[in-house]
């Protein structure tokens, strides 16, 4: 006994030694300088209230869980970097908060365009983990508007490396330059076998269209890159808001390039673009909502890989896109290269197998479903249709909204039309299915529109189908239950996430910028069902409960 009091005194001493050995570091400058700081656990760096232009703020250390690095503003938003400003900082356990970006622009190191903040050391090795953060936390953090001269650059807001860091409770706002506003980097993830198990979440993307249309590289998010999409990543996506936060002409506000990532809880507001499994294997997503409002462009989700999860995910009013738009399906999966193409691409577009789609809900979309879709490539090929694919107990409800006539689409609220005998071609050739798509299931499924014949077995047609939607989280957004266990069970979602003047959803965004931060989350109130599936009325009772 006396023996196991001595050590515990002896350990506790040691840690009041440790903490007594903490320093704060106070930075004294004007700005338009590197500032360098080496740091021990428990140290603070402090930058006091103010605007610094061009300042390029360094910092790295070995902190531990009990005794993190702090890097911060002296108060939440007291803290302005303008110009070249950025924000490197590597070791293990640094938090780095509160600081508002604002007028920026990209500097150069190296002769390289550089993001505005990254927890790698600038110029180190992309492929070892040695100069990057490992427990890291970046949070409470702004970034809005870009200096004019920057809208023609191309370069990133935030580049993520290292393993097990989190990036939550941020807000960033309009950035008008082409890349991405974020991108989680999984190079040395690849060259060292290990998981980068990033957890990404409470961050508000905002409206980015206030630049120029491009064409692609407009995304919010991009976890991985097509060279990384047998990496198994295993990144949490969760909880963040997405208001018309992809540029218009890009297609994936969210783009997934990696394998076993989660995307949770997420909301898709009005923006042209969607959440796409563009590449990668054994994601999951669920739980999201896409409130697209009828948005040009908009699109909900789309999956291409093997044996990647769609569940209990809520899609309305997706608006679809133009001639060769497949991409714009409110919930679909799309035929992949041909073998010779697929093997000469990696940015391609690889064969589907083993996915599964169930417990979704797609409403009053132009483009609803789609399972087996092509479109045009020019010179490539795609003539690989998705296989086994599992589709149960979606609820895809047209609401009077007729499908768009595209070869793609069809009329049909679920189709999967691309098949050996479809006339499918450009004017390099015409594109045949090499061989019809497979299904491992298809049952349960409820719709009021017309169906492919290939998933016509297992799908409930109901032409006067009448549901009743509600406010069910108090948010405004009217929505549907599921029917009979068909479609999102709406009690296991979040409310749909809001960032408006009006009203701020919890845990959202820095807590200096919303005062609802720390309130309840509203919670859900079922609708009343219709009283049966063979209504005529096709009444929608739109009233608030």
């Amino acid at each position: 006994m006396i023996k196991h009091l001595a050590q515990l005194v002896l350990m506790s001493s040691a840690l009041i030694a440790l903490q007594s050995q903490a320093k704060t570091h106070l930075y004294d400058g004007d700005g338009g300088e590197t500032w360098t700081k080496k740091l021990k656990a428990g140290d603070e760096l402090v930058i006091p209230n103010g605007t610094y232009a061009d300042l390029k703020i360094n910092a790295y250390g070995k902190g531990d869980a009990q005794n993190p690095i702090t890097v911060r503003a002296e108060t939440p938003g007291g803290v302005v970097l303008t110009g070249e400003s950025w924000l490197r900082y590597w070791g293990y356990y640094i938090v780095v908060e509160g600081f508002d970006f604002q007028n920026v622009k990209p500097s150069t190191f190296d002769g390289k365009i550089r993001p505005l903040i990254a927890n790698r050391r600038a110029g180190s090795s992309s492929e070892k983990s040695k100069d990057m953060c490992h427990g890291c936390v970046l949070q409470r953090i702004r970034i809005d508007n870009e200096a004019p001269e920057a809208s023609s650059e191309e370069y990133k807001w935030v580049e993520v490396y290292g393993y097990e860091n989190f990036i939550r409770y941020n807000y960033f706002g309009a950035k008008k330059s082409a890349s991405r506003v974020l991108q989680v980097q999984l190079k040395h993830a690849n060259a060292e076998g290990i998981p980068a198990r990033h957890r990404i979440f409470g961050n508000y993307f905002a409206s980015r269209n206030v630049g120029q249309s491009v064409g692609n590289g407009g995304e919010a998010l991009l976890v991985g890159d097509s060279k990384m999409q047998h990496v198994d990543a295993q990144v949490l996506v969760e909880g963040n808001l997405f208001f018309d936060a992809s540029i218009t002409g890009e297609p994936e506000v969210i783009s997934n390039k990696s394998s076993s990532n989660v995307y949770r809880h997420n909301t898709i507001r009005e923006t042209s673009a969607g959440l796409t499994l563009r590449h990668g294997d054994r994601n999951t997503v669920e739980y999201n909502w896409v409130l697209q409002a009828g948005k040009e462009g908009g699109s909900g989700i789309r999956v291409i890989g093997d044996d990647n999860v769609v569940v209990n995910n809520y899609m309305d009013g997706v608006a679809g896109g133009g001639k060769s738009a497949v991409y714009r399906t409110a919930l679909g999966i799309v035929a992949g290269y041909s073998k010779k193409d697929d093997d000469a691409n990696i940015n391609g577009y690889q064969p589907s197998e083993g996915n599964i789609l169930s417990f979704n809900t797609v409403v009053a979309s132009a483009q609803p479903v789609m399972l087996s879709t092509w479109y045009d490539r020019k010179e490539l090929s795609m003539t690989r249709p998705p296989l086994n694919t599992s589709f149960t107990h979606n609820l895809v409800y047209q609401n009077g909204v007729a499908p768009v006539e595209a070869d793609w689409v069809r009329g049909l609220a679920i189709s999967a039309d691309f098949t050996p005998e479809s006339d499918y071609g450009n004017q390099y050739g015409k594109d045949t299915a090499e061989f019809y798509p497979t299904y491992d299931q298809v049952a349960e499924n409820l719709t009021d529109g017309q169906v492919s014949s290939l998933l016509a077995p297992g799908t409930v047609v109901q032409p006067e189908l009448a549901l009743y939607a509600c406010d069910a989280f108090g948010t405004g957004d009217l929505v549907y239950d599921a029917v009979n266990g068909v479609g999102a069970d709406l009690s296991k979602m979040r409310a749909p996430l809001l960032w408006t003047e009006e009203r701020k959803s919890p845990r959202l965004g820095p807590d200096w910028l919303n005062p609802n931060w720390a309130t309840q989350t509203s919670g859900y109130t079922a609708c009343e069902q219709a009283p049966s599936l063979n209504s005529t009325n096709g009444v929608v009772d739109e009233s608030v409960h």
